[in-house]
């Protein structure tokens, strides 16, 4: 029979259930003066002379979420024609293996469409939008076979649009050269082996981010991370000497270090160095 004792068991179980069910309301934070894109930017000099947009970047920043204005070139993150979800429903069980192939590879393609129109959109929050799309796209929709042929084919107008902002044309915010490396990172391991064409063409502009030192840390980390990705899986030992995987060894040996190039390295470039240092020691059987 159901006693008092198991009624009040059950009101003391709802109410704990009920605590834990209510979500934590956000700490409010101190809002910070911003600019137009809603960042918190100011102008410095690049090694090259270029203007370079400096902004505050968490050390947890990254291109999943945004703590930047949410524009992903109209397209919404939960409900898009785009990139929404396959409605299984409507497919046959037969079928549905096929169907599901056939609507990520559209979703892929329509989704690099986007790089062709980074490098005239004005706005930097609807180029970084961009970015987010891109990378969603290859890390959710660029599987198998003939994922990888898709994105091969269009690989260089998306290398195009990445290095265009890598360069900092067009007052490119570190938020979006943070989120281009993350998208050339998230492609050279799709494209994958035998790929040095692809090494070739990102040594130079990438280790020039990883030396100047003017750069937000979080630049210069993804752009290590991307270019040890990049030798990883797509370089051979057939490149040349200072252009292979064991010139990016001792790059990451030296950013590693307390200073580099003067100036002193941030704890999160440092710990970027050794987990890429390590991670290239292993195609190596006498890594120094």
């Amino acid at each position: 029979s159901f006693t008092v004792r198991d009624t009040e068991k059950v009101v003391l179980y709802s109410a704990i259930s009920t605590m834990h069910g209510r979500e934590k309301k956000a700490k409010p934070q101190r809002r910070k003066k911003k600019n137009k894109d809603g960042l918190i930017t100011s102008q410095d000099t690049t090694d090259d002379g270029g203007v370079l947009r400096d902004m505050e970047l968490p050390d947890d920043w990254t291109v999943a979420a945004s703590s930047v204005g949410s524009s992903n070139f109209g397209l919404d993150d939960d409900d898009d024609s785009l990139l929404e979800d396959i409605d299984e429903n409507n497919v046959e069980e037969v079928n549905r293996s096929i169907a599901a192939a056939a609507a990520r590879a559209s979703k892929l393609a329509d989704a690099l469409s986007i790089a062709t129109t980074i490098t005239s959109e004005k706005r930097a929050t609807k180029r970084e939008g961009g970015y987010r799309v891109l990378f969603k796209a290859i890390t959710q929709y660029a599987t198998g076979n003939e994922g990888m042929e898709i994105l091969d084919l269009r690989f260089d107008v998306v290398l195009e649009a990445c290095l265009y902002t890598l360069q900092g044309k067009g007052n490119s915010t570190p938020a979006e050269q943070y989120a281009a490396c993350r998208v050339l990172e998230a492609s050279s391991v799709v494209l994958g082996e035998d790929r040095d064409d692809i090494a070739e063409k990102l040594n130079g502009p990438l280790k020039k981010i990883i030396n100047a030192t003017g750069r937000v840390a979080q630049v210069r980390s993804a752009a290590l991370r991307c270019l040890a990705m990049v030798h990883f899986i797509c370089g051979t030992n057939c490149l040349e000497e200072g252009e292979d995987a064991t010139a990016v060894l001792t790059l990451c040996e030296k950013v590693s270090a307390e200073s580099y190039r003067g100036e002193t390295v941030s704890p999160l470039l440092r710990a970027t160095a050794l987990d890429c240092w390590s991670l290239l020691g292993t195609t190596f059987s006498d890594a120094f």
